[in-house]
Formats: C-alpha cells, sequence, structure tokens
C-alpha cells in the first residue's frame, strides 16, 4: 500500500468516528472563519460540494452564499472519463439524486453546466492537507483534472477540520495544491 493509500485510509477512519453534533459544531466554526476570507466575499460565482460522509458540512454555505445574491455551482461527476461538469444549483435543491457514491448532484434533465471561466472560488473537499496547502484527495483525481483548467484568479479554497492537516501529504507531479485552506481553528495560504 502507498503511503498516500495509507495515509487517507488512516484519515478516512478518523472522520467517519466523528458523530453528527462534532461535525456540525466545527462545520459551524469552518463557516464563520470561510466567510471573513475577502476573495470569498468577493466572489460572485461559486462552485461548491455537496457534503456527505462526515465532509465539511456544506448546507449553511451554500445557504449564505444565495442570501448574498451569489451564483452556487456544484460538481457533476462523470465517471468515465473522471470529469466534473458544473453546474448551476437551484436553490431548492430539488433537482438533485444521489450517484453511485452516494453524493448529491443534478439529475440528468436538471443539469444547466457553467462556463468554468465564470467561476470564482471553488471550494473543495479533501482527505487530508499539510500547511503548505497539498491535498490528498479521493484519489480518483477528479479535482485535479479540472483545477487545470480554472481561469488564472479562481482561487481553490478547501475546507476541513483542524484534525484533517498532517505534516505533510506526499504529493505527485499532477497534484494541484489548494490557495487557501480554511479549518475551525486556522486559515493557511499557499506560499
Amino acid at each position: 500500500m502507498s503511503l498516500k493509500a495509507k495515509l487517507r485510509k488512516s484519515l478516512l477512519i478518523q472522520r467517519s468516528l466523528m458523530d453528527k453534533q462534532e461535525v456540525e459544531s466545527l462545520s459551524q466554526g469552518i463557516m464563520e472563519k470561510l466567510v471573513k476570507v475577502k476573495p470569498f466575499l468577493e466572489s460572485k460565482v461559486v462552485m461548491i460540494y455537496l457534503s456527505f460522509k462526515n465532509e465539511v458540512a456544506t448546507d449553511k454555505i451554500i445557504n449564505w452564499c444565495f442570501k448574498q445574491g451569489k451564483e452556487v455551482v456544484v460538481p457533476y461527476c462523470i465517471v468515465d472519463t473522471k470529469e466534473i461538469i458544473p453546474c448551476k444549483l437551484d436553490p431548492e435543491r430539488k433537482n438533485l439524486i444521489k450517484n453511485k457514491y452516494g453524493i448529491w448532484e443534478p439529475s440528468k434533465d436538471s443539469r444547466s453546466p457553467v462556463d468554468i471561466e465564470e467561476i470564482d472560488t471553488i471550494i473543495i473537499p479533501g482527505v487530508g492537507f499539510d500547511k503548505n496547502c497539498n491535498r490528498l484527495g479521493f484519489g480518483g483525481g477528479y479535482y485535479d483534472r479540472f483545477l487545470v483548467k480554472r481561469k488564472k484568479e479562481a482561487l481553490a479554497i478547501a475546507i476541513c477540520y483542524e484534525n484533517q492537516i498532517v505534516e505533510a501529504v506526499p504529493t505527485d507531479s499532477y497534484d494541484i495544491p489548494m490557495d487557501i485552506i480554511v479549518t475551525e481553528e486556522s486559515l493557511f495560504y499557499r506560499k
């Protein structure tokens, strides 16, 4: 088993042991920090994941974005090509279905793709991170492929729990670092 795979497994086990109350409480703290990040505040179009399995909860962040008049975009994943298609999120969230991984995404007949050039900020999940803004994902490379296509000014902001920050994330040449990482306790900016 590779170093990445071992770290991923141990961090996923740790996250799975969190209870609902802890997830909600820490997610609230992360949101309170995120909404003070100036580039995020200034974003007009925000892409954000729909949380599952004890990831930092995104419901309140999404609601906040809508209240601020931001356009909210969510990922739709094409499994065969490991590609993300950004799609506009309906504020009512009526047209969502679970994909084969159990992740909510826009249903086939409701997908409204958004040009990646329009996205100002991309809020990204992950399994683990380090203080240099390196990210350990689930291993599919979806976000790494997506991030190379974004406009130069579009920020990649990861949200995670402080206990997901490790000494060093093993990286490969294709791994795209985050610009900012927000936890309930800290803010890390890529140098």
